[in-house]
């Protein structure tokens, strides 16, 4: 269209599946490159990937004109997701293991602490015995 050499589209057929097929562009002389098409091409294919005039979808990595394709962006390099849940899962244990250490220790150490008292008695012979455990002194 931009193109005041521009002459017609012929399509040649199509392939099964979505949308695809294969056709020439005619131009008169002096006609543009084929990167100067596939440019053309790409520019007319909106910010909702809609085909310029038309309600097509299209996707400008697929669009190919002789041997010139667009080459899609190289994906930025970032941190995965799935390291920041292993950091905070990792973050969390490294709290919660002190934690617990000494709550398991607290709940040792009270258990020495007290005397346990242990009433012994025996009907028969009318004695009581009184016995005390302290382990600290062991």
């Amino acid at each position: 269209r931009d193109h005041k050499s521009f002459l017609q589209v012929v399509i040649r057929g199509f392939l099964p599946g979505s949308l695809i097929c294969h056709g020439d562009v005619v131009f008169q002389n002096p006609a543009p490159t084929s990167l100067q098409v596939l440019e053309a091409l790409v520019l007319s294919v909106g910010p909702d990937k809609a085909l310029d005039g038309s309600d097509f979808q299209v996707d400008p990595y697929s669009l190919a004109v002789g041997e010139d394709t667009l080459e899609p962006p190289e994906p930025q390099p970032g941190f995965p997701e799935y390291g920041v849940a292993i950091i905070v899962v990792c973050g969390l244990c490294i709290i919660a293991a002190p934690i617990a250490i000494l709550l398991v220790r607290a709940r040792r150490l009270s258990r020495w602490d007290r005397p346990a008292l242990w009433d012994r008695r025996n009907a028969e012979a009318g004695t009581q015995t009184m016995e005390m455990e302290n382990r600290g002194f062991w």
